[in-house]
């Protein structure tokens, strides 16, 4: 994952926002404001969080209603279980990306697709489906294309059917892929340089019991990989990461290791991320409580699954970890799409990856089973999916109004 790319995308949207002079606060319980209700149960109140160690993030949030949507997504995952109540008796137990919106859609060495899988869980296939369509609808609002919504949303759903009815479908590789593409770069040096830039410095005990609690992720890398030495996978460096929204008040970490070299260029950049308890949520399995096997499953979705795939315990927490490549570039919906015919393009893709990975962890016979009943439940619920996406996409941009209000208080 390209740090360079990543850090430059979060220089520039930080620059817009104080160009505009966007008036944001660090809001937290210590400063004892009244906590708000509120009728929308996708409000969040900003003074329930502390932002004083993250401002950037409150100031993304703030930036747009997607932004906002980005943050809430355990409320809304809870909105949309509490929505379909009614109709989930006979939905099967999808393996879910669980946070599927337009910009966890990325371009990487590897390829491209939905990415970043904190959030993924077993359940209904209907929390992916209308999740994906809120994105959808706030996307075409930001362009002004208001009366596409409904459209871009059958192209999606379009993609969805066709995985689901053949397995062997192929999407076509969006427009938008080598425009981002063209952007790569492969500058190790440089790579590094972005890479401790953007690190923060852990403590030195800290980084002791860190690297001891990755021994038993290094032994099992090791039997994966046999033709690995001690040395390969030796810790360099170790910094704290505070990047993304929904996942930017979570703590991760950053590991540098020894490549086949001395030479820094041979170097690779580990991510732990720590996983988000999501237990509290009704219609999904989740595992029991801070489970990292959901989110190494929860890869089957990905077109191209991360490598050096693996967990970490450390100080009663667990992590997921992975490889980051050289260049990642996450799709910015304000700045990556150009034409509604890019953002068709996207949909119809995001369509086809979920229906062929959400029964992708069943035996063929199974998942070919699964894969009927889900278009029959489509049919049959897909008015319902359709106004809840576009219920919640209004739900969602009354709430990131009162909680950008909120945040200047």
């Amino acid at each position: 994952m390209s740090i360079r790319i990543k850090a430059a995308l979060w220089v520039r949207q930080t620059i817009a926002l104080g160009l505009l002079g966007v008036a944001l606060v660090s809001c937290s319980p210590a400063e004892e404001e009244p906590l708000v209700e509120s009728s929308n149960p996708l409000f969040v109140d900003p003074t329930s969080r502390d932002f004083s160690g993250n401002p950037e993030l409150l100031e993304r949030i703030v930036e747009s209603p997607h932004g906002y949507l980005r943050f809430i997504n355990i409320q809304f995952t809870e909105e949309v279980c509490r929505q379909f109540a009614d109709s989930l008796s006979q939905y099967p137990p999808f393996n879910l990306h669980g946070d599927a919106h337009l910009e966890q859609y990325a371009v990487t060495d590897l390829g491209r697709g939905l990415t970043d899988f904190d959030d993924s869980s077993s359940g209904p296939a209907v929390v992916d489906l209308v999740r994906l369509g809120v994105s959808l609808r706030l996307a075409v609002a930001a362009h002004g294309w208001n009366d596409r919504a409904d459209e871009l949303f059958e192209v999606f759903l379009s993609g969805y059917r066709a995985a689901l009815d053949d397995s062997s479908t192929v999407a076509p590789e969006p427009a938008v892929v080598a425009r981002l593409q063209d952007d790569f770069e492969y500058d190790r040096r440089k790579y590094f340089e972005w890479v401790e830039g953007i690190s923060d410095p852990v403590p030195e005990s800290e980084q002791v019991e860190l690297v001891e609690a990755m021994r038993h992720y290094f032994d099992n890398l090791r039997a994966q990989y046999p033709s690995l030495d001690a040395d390969f996978l030796k810790v360099e460096r170790v910094g704290y990461l505070k990047l993304g929204i929904g996942s930017a008040l979570d703590t991760k970490y950053l590991v540098q290791i020894r490549g086949e070299s001395d030479a820094i260029t041979d170097d690779l950049v580990l991510e732990l991320k720590q996983v988000r308890d999501l237990a509290g949520i009704e219609c999904v399995a989740a595992g029991l409580g801070s489970d990292p096997y959901r989110i190494l499953v929860g890869q089957s979705i990905a077109y191209q699954p991360y490598s050096m795939l693996g967990y970490v315990y450390f100080r009663d927490a667990s992590f997921w970890a992975h490889a980051w490549v050289d260049n990642y570039r996450e799709l910015d919906i304000d700045r990556s799409i150009e034409t509604i015919e890019e953002l068709r393009d996207v949909a119809y893709d995001v369509g086809v990856q979920l229906g062929l990975g959400h029964p992708n962890q069943y035996k063929a016979a199974l998942a070919l089973q699964l894969r009927r009943e889900q278009i029959r439940l489509l049919d049959r619920d897909e008015a319902q999916i359709k106004e809840a996406s576009r219920a919640l996409a209004e739900q969602v941009e009354r709430a990131w109004s009162d909680f950008a209000s909120r945040s200047r208080l």
